[in-house]
């Protein structure tokens, strides 16, 4: 029975009242609860506690631990003979709170309500109905027993009418008497469950069908994200492969300019030095003269011309950057810097250069240039401060400005080729960059490549 039962018993001898109250309270101290037995005839308390010690096996114990109380009807109804009904429910409530507060699960009850004469039947019956009130939804059982042989009609249907469900025995068999209203209740629990059972069939075999569609949508999207990633690492590595074709023609170029006009050019150079010096011999005459000075004007304009070329070879590749390398690159790559701009470039690298994969050293040196690029045309600062070093087998190269600071929008805009770029760049190798406003205004890049080089291309 659940917590809240109100129920009673109609018995027509001693033997049909202890059948149910033995087992009654049996269960109840197996299941930790407090039991209270208020009895009358035909049993006192002495022959409630003897038949409890024959039914129930460790009775002394419960008895000795006080898990059971039986008392008389006079002692717990009546005071001085009157029946009062509110002092009467406030015990109960009393027993349940101390017995809730002392461990017990809850509280089941007997009340052997055979005393109750004409005089407090009235009372009685609205005891009954208010201990509905006090029992729903406490933890808490309650059995009232009446003697069925002595009830009349009447009060049989009054007692059953107050009570949740009637039990009696009838020609030697138990039988269960429920009021219209709780069959009711039951009819329409049923009703209900049955309803409940069709739509949870429903619902279950709608969300055995949305399952199957999203583990469709799972499998599609899961075939789509491979399709994309090995489209992703194949662009990545085309980009990879165009970047070393590009970096190599660079170098092609680079050298060729050194070499075949640089070469020729320097040639140049010595011939008209070589001709400025026969026409010096030739000095005193008006058109020698005249043509001398148009000697040393191609000279000076060759030095120019040679000038530019060794620029435009040192943008396209940086010769000390294969002869020296990257921490010698990127202190020269600042000195040229600051030459143009005017911003003061403090560069800390490793006491000695170490030896990098060349891929790796380009690609430092390429986002060097970028980071110093960026800082020319948006920072507006005043200093730049870069720092190479090898950690474990880490290269690190950080460069910080003292400029406005780059916004979360700029980080996030897709037209930030040059960002994008440096990422690219360091994504090629295995490794990270990462950009971010520092606290006291300026940008830091910082660029994180394992020293060895992981290439996503042969």
């Amino acid at each position: 029975m659940p917590w809240g039962t109100h129920f009673c018993h109609f018995y027509e001898s001693k033997d049909d009242l202890l059948d149910i109250l033995i087992p009654y309270f049996k269960t109840g101290l197996e299941e930790n609860e407090f039991c209270m037995w208020v009895v009358f005839d035909p049993l006192n308390e002495a022959e409630a506690t003897s038949a409890l010690r024959r039914g129930v096996q460790e009775a002394n114990r419960h008895l000795a631990a006080g898990d059971i109380e039986i008392i008389p009807y006079s002692k717990w109804y009546l005071k001085d003979g009157v029946l009062n009904v509110p002092r009467v429910l406030n015990s109960w409530k009393e027993k349940l709170a101390q017995a809730l507060n002392s461990g017990y699960a809850g509280m089941r009850v007997n009340g052997n309500e055979a005393w109750v004469t004409e005089k407090h039947w009235k009372d009685f019956l609205e005891y009954e109905e208010e201990l509905n009130k006090v029992v729903a939804n406490q933890k808490m059982i309650v059995l009232c027993t009446y003697p069925l042989a002595s009830a009349k009609a009447a009060e049989i249907f009054d007692v059953a009418r107050s009570h949740e469900f009637s039990i009696a025995r009838r020609n030697g068999n138990w039988e269960v008497l429920e009021t219209p209203e709780l069959k009711q209740a039951k009819a329409k629990i049923t009703k209900l469950n049955e309803e409940l059972e069709q739509r949870i069939d429903e619902r279950t075999l709608e969300l055995a069908a949305t399952n199957q569609e999203l583990r469709n949508e799972i499998a599609e999207r899961k075939d789509v994200e491979n399709k994309l990633h090995g489209s992703r690492e194949r662009l990545r590595a085309l980009t990879a492969r165009l970047e070393s074709l590009r970096e190599e023609e660079r170098i092609r170029v680079a050298r060729e300019i050194h070499d075949e006009l640089g070469q020729t050019l320097t040639a140049l150079k010595m011939d008209l030095l070589w001709m400025e010096r026969k026409l010096g011999e030739l000095m005193g005459l008006p058109a020698i003269n005249s043509l001398l000075d148009r000697v040393v004007s191609a000279t000076e304009l060759v030095d120019s011309i040679i000038t530019t070329v060794q620029k435009i070879a040192a943008d396209l590749r940086p010769g000390v950057l294969d002869k020296l390398g990257l921490g010698t690159a990127v202190q020269y790559e600042a000195r040229r810097f600051e030459e143009r701009t005017r911003i003061l470039c403090e560069v800390r690298t490793p006491e000695t250069e170490a030896a990098l994969p060349v891929e790796l050293s380009t690609a430092l040196f390429r986002i060097f240039q970028e980071c110093l690029t960026n800082v020319a045309r948006h920072a507006g600062a005043t200093k730049i401060e870069t720092e190479l070093k090898i950690e474990d087998d880490w290269v690190i190269l950080s460069v910080r400005d003292n400029g406005r600071g780059i916004t979360e929008a700029e980080l996030a805009s897709p037209g930030s080729l040059g960002i994008l770029g440096m990422k690219e760049r360091a994504a090629l190798l295995g490794g990270e960059l990462t950009i971010q406003r520092a606290p006291d205004g300026g940008t830091i890049v910082t660029a994180r490549l394992p020293k060895r080089g992981t290439t996503l291309h042969n």
